[in-house]
């Protein structure tokens, strides 16, 4: 049997390169998996919230998680290039996660493949997560901001809830 020649696996390589990127798909993880970096997550079984976490890039960005609960409590986990490191709380109204989880039915972000399209590299992507409806488990979906079909929903959903926290200075890197 012969093996192909390298040009041939050259040009597979080429055109796979040239597909449209898969979609992303919403994953539901039970609570023992429920965080994003390992370790014990920052919720608990029964906890209703919505949430956020940014990933590593190619350079400096802000890696952090995110967290807004029911009644309007926030957590803020800073892990590295964030004003603030380690784990920060703070209340704001509910209306903050009413308005947070709102955006993310709408944007059906945790119920559809997201299609990416042509990405560009090195940016950092971006976890939604929702608390499932009995709360023992999550939703998340990853969304990639350099990539032409999840640009725009994933800096509306990281912009909201900067916006809705006040936590701006808690992820900018000093």
């Amino acid at each position: 049997m012969k093996t192909p020649k390298k040009s041939v696996l050259a040009a597979i390589a080429a055109i796979a390169m040239a597909l449209p990127a898969f979609a992303e798909k919403p994953v539901t993880r039970p609570y023992a998996a429920g965080s994003p970096s390992g370790g014990i997550p920052l919720w608990n079984p029964g906890d209703k919230f919505v949430a956020v976490a940014s990933g590593a890039c190619s350079g400096r960005c802000p890696i952090y998680e995110l967290y807004v609960f029911e009644d309007g409590k926030v957590v803020f986990a800073g892990k590295k290039d964030t004003g603030k490191l380690g784990i920060f709380r703070k209340q704001v109204t509910a209306d903050a996660y009413a308005e947070l989880l709102t955006t993310i039915i709408r944007t059906k972000v945790l119920d559809d493949d997201i299609k990416r399209g042509k990405c560009l590299k090195g940016h950092p992507m971006l976890l939604v997560m929702r608390s499932t409806p009995d709360g023992q488990s999550m939703v998340t979906n990853s969304l990639n901001p350099g990539c032409e079909k999840h640009s725009d929903i994933a800096k509306q959903i990281e912009g909201l809830f900067i916006e809705w926290t006040e936590v701006a200075n808690w992820i900018a890197s000093k």
